[in-house]
């Protein structure tokens, strides 16, 4: 059985084959087979024609470089100049800079290696100045030490174990030049300590009484109290590295926090 209406036949007229699977031209709209769907193949009228029948020059781009024939068809400008170079000449010396130039470059580069060189040696001096220093006041706290412990007074109920030495600087108040060697527990308390000196050196003291100056401990190297609280043990600030044995205290009255250490010389 044949089925004369099935498929499309070809727009060629020298074909008109039947295709059950046609094609249109997306150019001419027309329906073509499949030998003939090309629009070569069926000469499309509708096809541009970019075949180019005479040659056509390129203009080229010449190098800027004096001696230089070469020719590019692409154009490769200089960012500084602005001219262009072929690729042999890209590197023409325009961005190279003069010894002028290289040298203040390689002095400002050079400047923050010698600002650091400077800081280190300054850090680097400072510190052994300061292992120096914490050197001999170590070394001064222990003569002072021995000193101390043959002429210092405290509560004799202290066992020899217990006792820590200090120099005690007298407050400015009492007139009082020459500070005074004494030992006190290291289990006692600030305010424990407080009293016991202060009624061994017989130094006035009204730490019971409100709106007074209360008599305080200082640190005679920096001038700052030795402890707010008068229920912190002595103990804790010897483990904490606040003090160590032998050292120059000042007892003066004051509700602030420093006093000034030049006072007590």
């Amino acid at each position: 059985m044949e089925f004369p209406r099935v498929g499309t036949h070809c727009t060629i007229d020298s074909c008109k084959q039947n295709d059950f699977l046609p094609f249109t031209c997306t150019h001419c709209s027309s329906i073509f087979c499949r030998n003939h769907f090309n629009p070569i193949s069926h000469n499309c009228k509708e096809t541009l024609d970019n075949i180019v029948s005479e040659p056509v020059k390129i203009q080229g781009f010449m190098c800027s470089q004096e001696s230089c024939k070469s020719s590019s068809p692409v154009e490769i400008n200089c960012i500084e100049c602005k001219k262009h170079f072929c690729l042999a000449h890209r590197y023409h010396g325009c961005l190279e800079m003069s010894q002028n130039e290289t040298a203040k470059k390689i002095k400002e580069w050079e400047k923050p290696k010698e600002q650091f060189k400077a800081a280190k040696s300054a850090v680097d001096a400072e510190i052994d100045e300061n292992l120096k220093k914490a050197k001999r006041i170590e070394m001064a706290n222990k003569v002072q030490l021995m000193r101390l412990k043959g002429r210092a007074v405290g509560a004799q109920g202290i066992p020899t174990v217990d006792r820590r030495y200090f120099l005690v600087y007298f407050p400015v108040a009492i007139c009082k030049k020459e500070p005074a060697p004494v030992f006190t527990s290291v289990r006692w308390t600030i305010g424990k300590i407080i009293d016991s000196i202060a009624e061994i050196l017989k130094i006035p003291n009204s730490n019971n009484l409100a709106n007074t100056a209360k008599l305080r401990i200082f640190n005679h190297s920096t001038g700052e109290v030795l402890a707010e609280k008068m229920d912190l043990g002595l103990s804790d600030l010897f483990d904490n590295a606040r003090l160590i044995n032998g050292q120059s205290l000042i007892f003066e009255y004051s509700n602030e926090n420093k006093v000034n250490p030049c006072l007590y010389k």
